[in-house]
């Protein structure tokens, strides 16, 4: 797979996401993602946006602050 932006390689690695819901700040971490080599652009599968929108749908309506999670592992 080659990078949209550079045409660099990309590879899969973990990245940590944010999403500020203006009411808090939602920070999941190890996300796993595929990585430029070259300039750094992140991508993620269906299946990875699809983890992160249940975790912020989850917390977004109960939290005033800051939440810090990991991402699940699926098998």
């Amino acid at each position: 797979m080659t990078c949209f932006y550079c045409k660099g390689n990309m590879k899969p690695d973990t990245t940590t996401y944010m999403e500020d819901l203006g009411n808090c700040i939602v920070i999941i971490k190890n996300v796993p993602c595929n990585k430029c080599t070259q300039c750094g652009e992140i991508t993620y599968s269906g299946v990875t946006i699809k983890q992160i929108e249940d975790i912020v749908g989850k917390l977004k309506n109960s939290l005033t602050g800051v939440a810090i999670v990991n991402y699940p592992n699926v098998a």
